[in-house]
């Protein structure tokens, strides 16, 4: 009798490939398109128009968008060939655990339905083997694709196996997150929600208060949401998306007004990190604030355990969330990075922010910009209750005075008057915010939907805009001010394992090592994308981890089991090296949209 099921070479199907793909990028490649753009904004229209004519006039343009292209193509190339290797992996698993797979879905009667891997019996390990490998897809959002790309497996998803799938342990991957601004804490509260067993998160800085990872006050326009409700707890989220960014466009009789609703919210950073953190404290996270470098790091990457504790020791991922300055902290890892920049590029920026009493009584959420290319400023607005922001000002008022206070105190050509310059000035600061604190308070006990303006700017630095600076603090709303640099850099690599770099992996004591958000490109206020960035970095990891711990577990109970096939075990290894590879040339496509 013929068979009609399909006969597939799995092992000897590969993905077509162009000669060059973008694993690396290209110096040569991306100084083209430095050239392009700034030939672009040479011309005096465009410097004219605002940040997003600016954005359209670039993407426009053949040579940026085609490497762009070309960086999704590699990417969707290195996912193709995932899902060839998990689409054999599965097809292997099933013909030792069809009649275990029916019974799961109740369409057979059959106790080993209900067994979970606990059991040594080949089809049942099989069947949980195949389950993990349907939530990775799961993990991924691919499940779809899958079923329609390979639909030899369709018949599964036809009796809803995938939906009866229990949930499963992840307890053979440990990670630990190094930064916990805002990408660093949505990734620990989700993973955590993940229910991985064992993540630590640590921070140099303290949880609140002075100089803490939650004093920043800076606001960002925010559309990462759909991925934050993936990463925490209901109460966090409704948290982050309470300031739906609203536009008011004028009507055709030039009086009237409508307000549309953006696809982005505004989020204070610290604010945001608060709820994230939070979130991961409710599930159960080990945050470790304070942490000094050697809490993670060894430089010298040698210590007095013996090569079997050195083992014990070892985490399965190291992320470094840790900021612009990454790559120079730790030794070696900018060459490991391929840190591309342009130093001549770099400018120098002017950040502000006004509070006061508002008349709204709603949350009302608000744009203000000015257009030009050197004129230009980019201010966010919104109409808040909520008091704790406008202390965690007071704390990085305090951070501000003490290290000038340190300055001017080291200062050569001090006789103590720049000491006492510093005093003047922040006693002042200091009491304008504590005014504005207990005025606001008084007003909320009086009244619960009494709010404040939270005006938040960014500009270059340069006379136009130091002038509307002058101009709020004359109106004696501004409450703190901030200078900072944008640099024209990007990470050509976010993941490094220890088959590439072992001294290095060594070094943080783990077999993979990733970066994310600003440590791969530091965050550029034309384009509002730095926090929406970070959050993409942290689902990418999330699923990463969940991918190698699913992984882990598979082939630590099945490839030695009795009657296991031979080539599981170097497939299961090379799909954990593909999800490692597939985070890289996914961040490299993330982060030259950033750039």
């Amino acid at each position: 009798m013929t068979s009609f099921l399909p006969c597939f070479n799995y092992h000897h199907q590969q993905s077509s490939s162009p000669k060059e793909l973008p694993y690396d990028l290209d110096y040569q490649r991306l100084n083209e398109v430095v050239n392009t753009i700034s030939t672009a904004l040479s011309d005096p229209k465009l410097r004219t128009t605002n940040n997003r004519a600016v954005q359209a006039k670039v993407w426009s343009n053949p040579l940026v968008a085609s490497y762009m292209t070309d960086l999704r193509h590699a990417e969707e190339l290195i996912r193709s060939e995932i899902m060839v290797k998990l689409s054999a992996l599965i097809h292997s698993f099933h013909q030792h655990c069809i009649d275990t797979t029916l019974a799961r879905a109740n369409i057979t009667k059959d106790e080993r339905g209900r067994l979970q891997s606990q059991s040594k019996d080949l089809d049942v390990l099989c069947l949980d083997a195949k389950e993990r490998l349907y939530l990775i897809l799961k993990e991924y959002h691919w499940i779809k694709d899958f079923f329609r790309l390979y639909p030899m497996h369709f018949f599964e998803n036809s009796f809803t196996f995938i939906n009866n799938i229990p949930q499963k342990k992840l307890d053979d991957i440990k990670v630990k997150v190094v930064g916990l601004g805002v990408g660093g804490s949505l990734a620990v509260s989700g993973l955590k929600k993940r229910g991985i067993s064992h993540v630590v998160g640590y921070d140099k800085r303290q949880r609140c208060g002075e100089r803490s990872v939650t004093s920043r006050y800076q606001n960002a326009s925010w559309r990462a949401y759909d991925i934050a409700s993936g990463l925490l707890d209901s109460e966090a989220y409704d948290e982050l998306v309470a300031y739906q960014q609203k536009i008011n466009v004028l009507n055709d009789d030039g009086i009237s007004e409508r307000v549309l609703t953006s696809d982005r919210v505004q989020i204070i950073l610290g604010s945001a990190i608060d709820s994230a953190l939070a979130s991961a404290e409710r599930y159960g996270a080990d945050l470790r604030f304070g942490s000094e470098l050697d809490s993670f790091y060894n430089s010298s990457s040698s210590s007095n355990s013996t090569p079997e504790e050195k083992e014990q020791e070892k985490v399965d991922i190291v992320a470094l969330f840790t900021g612009a300055h990454t790559s120079e902290i730790f030794e070696g890892l900018k060459d490991q990075m391929k840190i591309h920049q342009w130093p001549d590029l770099s400018s120098s920026c002017k950040m502000w922010l006004q509070i006061k009493p508002s008349e709204k009584r709603h949350a009302y959420t608000a744009r203000d910009v000015e257009v030009g290319a050197e004129n230009w400023h980019f201010a966010i607005e919104s109409a808040r209750k909520t008091i704790i922001d406008v202390k965690r000002i007071r704390d990085s008022l305090m951070t501000q005075y003490k290290l000038a206070k340190k300055r001017a105190s080291i200062s050569v050509d001090d006789d103590g008057q720049n000491v006492s310059v510093v005093e003047k000035e922040y006693t002042y600061k200091l009491e304008k915010i504590d005014a504005l604190i207990l005025e606001i308070e008084t007003a909320q006990n009086k009244d619960k939907e009494a709010r404040f303006d939270y005006i938040f700017a960014n500009a270059p630095d340069n006379e136009h805009n130091r002038s509307k600076i002058d101009a709020a603090k004359n109106d004696g709303n501004v409450v703190i001010e901030g200078n900072y640099q944008v640099d024209i850099k990007i990470a050509s690599r976010s993941a490094i394992s220890a088959q590439e770099t072992k001294k290095l992996c060594d070094q943080f004591s783990s077999n993979l090592v990733v970066m994310g958000g600003d440590a791969c490109v530091p965050p550029n206020p034309m384009a509002a994308y730095g926090a929406t960035l970070a959050c993409e970095f942290a689902e990418m990891l999330v699923q990463l981890a969940v991918a190698h711990g699913h992984l882990n577990t598979i082939e630590k109970e099945l490839v030695n089991a009795d009657g296991a096939d031979d080539s599981w075990g170097s497939q299961v290894k090379e799909l954990k090296a593909l999800f490692t590879k597939y985070y890289d040339t996914r961040g490299r496509a993330e982060n030259y949209f950033q750039w």
